[in-house]
């Protein structure tokens, strides 16, 4: 690979020097020798404005936008941003090799996404088989892409996006399918962790072939020059999967894909100080990307359980605040060495302290000026030995106790053998025993206890100890995928009794509307917020992905509920949650019902922007919000 050290008049060595020294974990002595390369424009379509129409289906059309954009922020922008073409296509390209449909972004601030799970069934799994990259989804776009900036481009060209095994798998099984199957049917999800892992590395070769460079380096790695690793791998999957899962299913093959490429960068958002260990036993780990998305105390944990053992990127969305951001994030780096920050600044979201998004109307170049300066006076002043921003603890949540022996809240009339029988139902459902569940439910049918008595003393108290473990970091989303699945199992034995209770309706806490909003296909929040509303005792009218506002109402009117909940993963898709509000407001439904929101770019202060009455970060936390506004007991009727 010929090393990019001149582009369009501006000298670039000093900047990769400086990027060298991080991939070697130099000694730090200025504030100066921290890269800070932020990315203006973003090659990603997700928060942009001004992206033109034929973005993703003309490689010149793309190829323009990024030189343009290149050599306007090196103009404006003091950092040490190193330019090359980024051929993306979203994060659905590998899967859509192997068959996976991709939608087609309508608004030029939507990327490609994949529309649904290919994989349904193990049948499916069997008749899969590696994709040609010639021929295969969109993987032949893509290096018609690289193609045409070798040939009529000066930007050197990197890899497009990486999506791991992991990651890809989550796509094309859908994440609570593949999470389930990881204990439903181990091998088979082990046989294509195999195959996806071969068609990822196969991929990755056949682009290198076409920019022209060696396996063990790379133009650009995921908006960064990487003279270090050749290669990298998105795993934002694992902040939601438990450390024994992902060192059984996924260490091995990032390790395969590491080696095969001479080092490599994974990248996830969010926490995962909980895969401190399985980041360490990665072979060949290079780098460590994070968005730590305002995970301040959680950031200081990574930072010091990894050590010097990789450098780490700092990736986030550009905070609207980078002057107090920046202080928290680092107060807990005492040790800048292989330390680098990587950030993006959209166009129209900015990031809270939080780790939400906000609507912005700001310069992104003046924002990125911001950050570079924020950043440098900060790690000056850490280096000075001066404290700034606030202490950071070590991340670690606390323990939680066992809740199996607490009381039942079907009441004291309760017999000791009914208490014994809802304690069995409830630790059959933790211990995602379905056959067991229906056999202590039958069991706790022959002491007398009516059906609803096991749903909400056995059941529903279970799926709040699920509630209790997820929220101490002792579950993750796998074990409440099984919670639900088990629970799933159980209400086929109690449905049928409760349709011929004497033709009564069933008792819930309250009714609620749930879907993810217009624009937005994404659903696994959505579906485990359900699956908590209801163990939890609550009705679900649940109206699926890509909801307009007019849907919201119409439901609310039509099941007269009580509850309008809302998901959305895009910031592009936010505007959605404030149309519905609206919209409830016209057909004068506001004081019969409240709004819930949740989601990924969504946070407290967002919820009160828009009038939403309700926010929860987590689907366990959801649970406690619906209680909270509805304030409904227990046969109520709705």
């Amino acid at each position: 690979m010929g090393e990019l050290t001149e582009w369009r008049g501006f000298d670039l060595r000093p900047r990769l020097a400086k990027i060298q020294r991080a991939f070697a974990r130099a000694e730090v002595t200025s504030a100066d020798d921290i890269p800070i390369l932020v990315n203006t424009p973003c090659y990603f379509a997700f928060g942009s404005t001004d992206k033109p129409p034929d973005y993703f289906t003309n490689p010149a059309s793309m190829v323009d936008y990024q030189a343009r954009g290149y050599e306007k922020h090196l103009h404006l922008v003091d950092d040490d941003y190193v330019p090359y073409f980024m051929p993306w296509f979203g994060t659905g390209v590998l899967a859509s090799g192997f068959g996976s449909k991709v939608h087609i972004p309508e608004e030029p601030g939507d990327d490609p996404a994949v529309v649904e799970p290919l994989i349904t069934s193990p049948a499916d799994a069997a008749r899969l088989k590696l994709p040609d990259p010639y021929r295969d989804g969109w993987m032949p776009r893509v290096l018609d892409a690289i193609d045409y900036a070798r040939a009529y481009s000066d930007l050197p060209p990197g890899l497009t996006d990486m999506q791991g095994p992991l990651d890809t798998l989550g796509l094309m099984c859908g994440q609570a399918r593949l999470f389930q199957w990881m204990y439903q049917e181990p091998q088979m999800v082990h046989e294509l962790f195999e195959l996806v892992t071969q068609a990822f590395i196969d991929w990755v070769k056949v682009q290198k072939q076409h920019i022209g460079e060696p396996l063990d380096c790379s133009n650009g790695l995921q908006g960064t020059v990487s003279p270090g690793a050749g290669v990298w791998e998105s795993d934002d999957d694992l902040v939601l999967i438990d450390p024994g899962l992902y060192r059984e299913f996924v260490v091995p093959h990032v390790s395969r894909i590491f080696t095969e490429f001479g080092g490599g960068s994974v990248h996830f958002c969010g926490n995962g100080t909980h895969h401190l260990e399985n980041l360490l036993r990665i072979q060949n780990l290079a780098v460590v990307n994070n968005s730590p998305l305002g995970n301040f105390d959680a950031f200081a944990h990574l930072r010091k359980g990894l050590g010097t053992h990789a450098t780490i990127q700092i990736q986030d969305a550009s905070p609207v605040d980078p002057e107090s951001y920046y202080p928290r994030l680092l107060a807990g780096v005492d040790d800048f060495r292989g330390i680098m920050i990587a950030m993006f600044v959209l166009d129209n979201a900015g990031m809270d302290n939080q780790g939400g998004y906000m609507p912005v109307n700001w310069d992104p170049y003046q924002v990125a000026n911001r950050i570079v300066k924020s950043v440098r006076e900060v790690v000056a002043k850490r280096l000075a030995g001066e404290a700034d921003g606030r202490p950071a603890a070590d991340g670690r949540r606390p323990s939680t106790v066992d809740h199996r022996g607490q009381p039942s809240a079907v009441g004291s009339r309760s017999s000791t053998e009914q208490v014994a029988a809802l304690k069995e139902v409830r630790d059959r459902l933790i211990d995602f025993d379905g056959k067991g569940l229906q056999e202590a439910i039958r069991a706790a049918l022959a002491t007398g206890l009516a059906p609803f008595d096991i749903i909400i003393g056995g059941m529903a108290e279970g799926m709040s100890e699920v509630g209790r473990l997820y929220e101490a970091g002792e579950f993750f989303l796998p074990q409440l995928v099984m919670a639900g699945a088990t629970m799933q199992e159980g209400m086929a034995v109690l449905q049928p009794l409760l349709q011929g209770a004497g033709g009564a309706a069933p008792v819930s806490k309250g009714r609620v509307v749930l879907g993810t909003v217009k624009g937005d296909l994404h659903d696994i929040g959505k579906n485990l917020v359900k699956l908590m509303l209801e163990g939890a005792g609550f009705e679900v009218i649940d109206l699926g992905v890509d909801v307009a506002p007019e849907k919201f109402v119409q439901a609310a009117q039509a099941h007269d509920a009580r509850l309008v909940a809302m998901s959305a993963l895009l910031t592009t898709t936010l505007r959605g949650m404030q149309q519905t509000v609206e919209a409830l407001e016209a057909a004068g439904l506001r004081d019969q019902v409240q709004v819930m929101i949740g989601g990924a770019p969504v946070s407290r202060e967002y919820a009160d922007q828009i009038g939403a009455e309700g926010y929860a970060p987590s689907a366990v936390q959801a649970v406690a919000e619906a209680e909270r506004l509805l304030r409904t007991t227990v046969g109520s009727g709705q």
